[in-house]
């Protein structure tokens, strides 16, 4: 390992990856694990302090690379960092009312399911919301290509897209924690 080491930004580039939003998970994983052993820190224990230092930092580097391309919402804001549009997830709102009734509706939804420990009804919306997550991810791969960013109002769809992912992913993951609590 060099005295130096670029961390490469584009974390498509690091994986072997075509920047697009649909990745291909086998290659991206044996990537993944090509790249951890040949950097893993043990494989640096008698090096430089210098260079276990840089291998443990690369190592980081790489971890976070391939969470971010393995998970659609982090992929899809890396996609658009990448093109110089950054998406603050804690305070940007979607403002369609479509969505937000739709929102609103689930969750009431979730609630009752819950409140009622009812597993077929959680199992059943747990399928329309990895539905919705779905075609999410489909609307966001649309439109990034179609668009590339050329215009704000893409940008904005865009950036609301990647809301409605991260929204149907928590609750994905929401619901599927408490299936799990409840058949166990």
């Amino acid at each position: 390992m060099n005295d130096t080491v670029k961390l490469e930004h584009n974390f498509f580039t690091l994986m072997g990856q075509a920047q697009q939003f649909t990745v291909d998970r086998a290659a991206l994983k044996k990537r993944f694990r090509t790249l951890q052993r040949e950097y893993h820190p043990d494989r640096f224990v008698a090096k430089t302090p210098q260079e276990q230092r840089l291998a443990v930092q690369f190592s980081a580097h790489l971890n976070t690379a391939f969470a971010t391309l393995d998970n659609p919402v982090k992929r899809a804001t890396h996609m658009l960092e990448l093109s110089g549009v950054t998406i603050d997830h804690q305070n940007s709102t979607i403002k369609d009312p479509v969505f937000l009734m739709q929102q609103m509706e689930t969750r009431e939804a979730f609630d009752d399911a819950r409140a009622d420990n009812d597993l077929p009804a959680l199992e059943s919306l747990l399928n329309q919301v990895n539905s919705q997550f779905q075609a999410c991810q489909q609307d966001f791969a649309a439109l990034f290509d179609a668009s590339q960013l050329s215009a704000s109002a893409d940008e904005k769809n865009v950036r609301d897209t990647v809301g409605k992912m991260q929204f149907y992913e928590k609750l994905s993951d929401e619901l599927t924690s408490l299936i799990r609590s409840l058949t166990q």
